[in-house]
């Protein structure tokens, strides 16, 4: 997250005119074919798509929120064929953790002290929900879902 906005601080420095809507539109009408709506709450967090585009790292540009949301129902998917489920409660909370990166590009424990993850109960009730995994488990998701 620093480095994003470094990056985006960067840009404004050098190139005032070149603010993430400018280049998103600048690529929708280079290449409309290759971009795909916009987000909203991820605009700081898309600064990641634009940049993974423009490098060619991905073919088309889109949300960054969109392409968390598609690795993690993927990593849903696997999860289940390995014979892991998960309860409604931990799938709520996967769901909040989602969300966050989706928005953030990643989570960390110090994260559950804030809203929305605060009012459901915070890192104690993360814990109760993932025991010991969860560590491993936000590692995981941080890898998997920003890839």
């Amino acid at each position: 997250e620093p480095m994003l906005k470094e990056l985006e601080d960067k840009l404004r420095q050098n190139h005032a005119a070149w603010t993430e809507d400018r280049l998103w539109d600048a690529f929708a009408q280079v290449t409309p074919a290759k971009v795909k709506g916009r987000s909203q709450a991820g605009r700081f967090a898309d600064l990641v798509a634009l940049v993974r585009f423009a490098l060619e790292q991905q073919p088309v540009l889109k949300p960054f929120a969109d392409s968390v949301h598609e690795r993690f129902n993927e990593w849903l998917m696997d999860k289940a064929q390995a014979g892991i489920t998960f309860s409604p409660d931990q799938l709520a909370w996967l769901n909040l953790i989602r969300g966050h990166i989706a928005t953030s590009c990643s989570i960390e424990t110090d994260d559950f002290d804030y809203a929305p993850f605060a009012q459901q109960g915070g890192l104690g009730r993360a814990h109760q929900l993932f025991g010991n995994d969860l560590p491993q488990l936000l590692e995981e998701l941080n890898d998997v879902l920003v890839a």
